[in-house]
């Protein structure tokens, strides 16, 4: 059994993703975790290291333009911490 972590996502986190990885465009690995957020069944994403690694880099670098305009970064202080808070969960196997 493979195990990755769970990004149980509502809507609006699901489009600060988006929004970040959208901002975060010059990697390869990028679009095919665009592709995997927006297709994520029942908005549970399961995210390997690197994937992770990769969604925390696009959320800071996004709350980092937030707070350099001098708007407010809470909303996206809260999915980051719950993106640090995610569980290694053992993933089904028609997401494999």
């Amino acid at each position: 059994m493979e195990k990755r972590r769970l990004f149980a996502m509502t809507e609006i986190e699901q489009n600060m993703l988006e929004k970040a990885l959208s901002d975060l465009a010059g990697e390869a690995e990028t679009s095919a975790l665009q592709i995997q957020v927006r297709q994520a069944p029942k908005r549970k994403l399961y995210l390997d290291d690197a994937g992770h690694a990769l969604a925390l880099r696009a959320l800071n670098r996004l709350r980092s333009s937030y707070l350099a305009a001098g708007r407010y970064s809470d909303g996206i202080d809260a999915v980051i911490l719950k993106l640090l808070n995610s569980r290694y969960r053992r993933v089904p196997g028609c997401l494999r």
